[in-house]
């Protein structure tokens, strides 16, 4: 009875006190990881509410009075709840953020700031070449791609090679239908039909990865418990906020890998056959292949092994046991290389090498140490679900200890590694099955009336916080949602044109001075002239030089225009741009008047867009010499 009143406690007091924060705190910091919006129209947010409801209801009443081995018809019932249900609770959580769901997800998936998986993999002719040269051109692809392996952006190969199989009307149509949403990649709009269209396949692959988690989670639990707790894991898994606030982020997939090596763990240890060590070593390899985030998966692995064999076995059978265990350990490491081996003897892929660029780049992002040890853990928390993480710390010790043993450690040492800085919740959404998993062991031995204010709990945490939280904050902006701009009366009007049709003009600018050492304010106002949309992603430059030969410069700064989050393929004709720039100023740099360049290039190519401007304005090298130079200010 205490460790059930632990239990709720555990639930109820950390839930409510992060929904009522949610709801009424106004400051975004302490428990509130993430930015929040209160605009959700109210028939989203009673339709999110109501489907979180009469799923959880539903579940209960098919589970109602099960015993430990389902019947037919509870199985059949449960895969269709699961099914239809997680398919409409991820449409409406996304509808609370998007206008239009779909559109919205397929922007997610085009868009570069979010994935742009798209980005990288749809173009890819020589898989061969794109394997075997990721790590040195890796740091030139967008950050996903730069901090992970190339197994994510082959899944838009595949599906570039997919669509160019099919009938061209299809290809065409399909093409046609995605265009408008995909001015948030990096690609152009004119990019080839198959290449357009396999963006399709990925959507289709994150969804259907997300959803068939499912399928080894009841297959683990199935062996680890019963039928009844493994359904109940799967009906829990729909409701854990996590699932449906990352559609379209490709994290929610990772999460497959978990209970299926678990299962493959489960079935080894209580088998004794060394296939399944093999097994889950190539699951394993497959994991990290596309994503390095999932290699902490081999600690969970581990300690479950390790719990599972030291519960199933005698003590006076271990020391039999050490030519098994040396060849399931051999085995699994074995599986744990195939899929790298195999890239490197392909294609010549260096997999330390390309760790080390991986890893480089994370070590790079400066983020502090302590405050991070508790929010990485509390995000994921959130994400699984409060309730279902109390029921997992207060009474998984006692009653599934392998895989909470699992969870905690590994989830401990992740976060004093501290070498996931920038991680947050939705790339440790593969934990997710491990508390689900522990979570519904607990749950099915509760009272009833207990279980009720879990549950109770449960949708009450996954239907705030799918209602006000905005996890993707850093997604590009679409055009409908572009605020608009205008010339202000101060700014230096200028008669430029870029681009070999005059497609896009520089119409005004703003300098403000600065001392050395410090960042110079500049604004550049642009419009968008032609009547076709710009197919080029461009990058802006701006050079502020020693002299007018631009050899050697004081300041730089290089970005696609309002922060990459607008990129020149999105701008609508006649719409003002106002681009905003903090352009450091070398310490070294003596007080005087500076040049300043401004242009723009493709950084696919490197190649400068050509560049016109009539007086005061210059052009010079593919760029424009403002008439106006940068004032630097003598140090205070």
């Amino acid at each position: 009875m205490l460790a059930t009143a632990t239990a709720l406690l555990l639930c109820a007091l950390p839930t409510l006190a992060y929904v009522g924060m949610l709801l009424l705190y106004p400051h975004r910091d302490i428990l509130i990881l993430w930015e929040r919006d209160f605009s959700t129209p109210a028939w989203v947010v009673a339709s999110i509410a109501l489907s979180v409801s009469a799923y959880t209801g539903l579940f209960w009443l098919v589970l109602r009075n099960a015993g430990r081995t389902l019947e037919r018809w509870r199985k059949r019932s449960v895969v269709v709840l699961f099914v239809l249900g997680g398919l409409v609770l991820q449409l409406l959580v996304t509808t609370a953020t998007e206008p239009d769901p779909f559109a919205g997800i397929a922007r997610r998936t085009f868009d570069w700031m979010t994935g742009g998986y798209w980005t990288v993999g749809a173009p890819v002719e020589d898989v061969r070449d794109f394997v075997g040269r990721y790590p040195e051109r890796a740091p030139t692809y967008p950050v996903h791609q730069w901090r992970h392996p190339p197994g994510l952006s082959l899944i838009f190969t595949a599906g570039t090679g997919l669509f160019r199989l099919l009938p061209e009307s299809v290809v065409q149509a399909t093409a046609n239908w995605l265009a408008p949403q995909s001015c948030l990649g990096l690609l152009g709009v004119d990019v080839p039909a198959p290449v357009m269209a396999a963006a399709l396949f990925g959507i289709l692959v994150e969804i259907a990865s997300a959803m068939l988690v499912a399928l080894p989670l009841f297959l683990w639990l199935r062996r680890l418990a019963d039928e009844r707790t493994a359904a109940w894991a799967v009906g829990l898994y729909a409701l854990t906020p996590g699932f449906s606030l990352w559609v379209s982020q490709f994290d929610r997939g990772i999460a497959l890998f978990t209970p299926l090596l678990l299962y493959l763990c489960e079935r080894l240890v209580t088998e004794r056959r060394l296939r399944f060590a093999l097994l889950a070593g190539a699951v394993f390899s497959i994991a990290t292949f596309l994503t390095f985030g999932a290699i902490p998966l081999a600690l969970v692995a581990l300690l479950y092994s390790v719990v599972r064999l030291v519960q199933t076995t005698m003590w006076h059978e271990v020391v039999t046991l050490r030519g098994h265990i040396l060849a399931a350990v051999g085995l699994s490491a074995l599986g744990a290389a195939s899929v790298w081996s195999a890239a490197w003897l392909w294609s010549g892929l260096d997999p330390f090498r390309l760790y080390q660029v991986v890893f480089d780049s994370h070590l790079s992002i400066h983020f502090p140490f302590w405050p991070f040890v508790f929010w990485h853990p509390w995000d994921l928390f959130t994400m699984a679900g409060l309730p279902l993480v109390g029921l997992t710390l207060a009474l998984g010790w006692r009653r599934a200890l392998a895989p909470t043993l699992a969870f905690a450690a590994t989830l401990v040492a992740l976060s004093l590694a501290h070498v996931a800085r920038s991680e947050t919740g939705r790339v440790w959404l593969y934990f997710v099955p491990l508390v689900v998993g522990v979570a519904a062991i607990v749950f099915t031995a509760l009272p009833a009336s207990v279980k009720s204010v879990a549950l109770a709990l449960l949708i009450v945490h996954t239907t705030v916080q799918t209602s006000v939280l905005r996890v993707l904050v850093d997604a590009g902006v679409p055009p409908e949602s572009f605020p608009a701009f205008e010339i202000p009366p101060n700014a230096v009007q200028v008669d430029t044109r870029f681009t070999s049709n005059g497609a896009i003009a520089l119409r005004a600018y703003q300098l403000q001075p600065a001392a050395a050492g410090e960042e110079a304010q500049m604004t550049l106002y642009w419009e968008r002239m032609s009547d076709e949309p710009i197919p080029i992603a461009y990058t802006a430059f701006v050079h502020v030089a020693k002299d007018e030969r631009d050899q050697e410069r004081i300041g730089q700064h290089n970005e696609m225009p309002y922060r990459s989050k607008y990129p020149t393929t999105c701008w609508q004709k006649g719409q003002i741009v106002a681009d905003s720039r903090w352009v450091h100023i070398s310490a070294e740099a003596s007080p005087g008047e500076y040049p300043v360049f401004v242009g723009l290039y493709d950084a696919q190519t490197q190649i400068r867009a050509p560049a016109f401007a009539s007086p005061p304005a210059r052009e010079l090298y593919a760029s424009i010499l403002l008439p106006t130079r940068l004032r630097v200010l003598s140090k205070p």
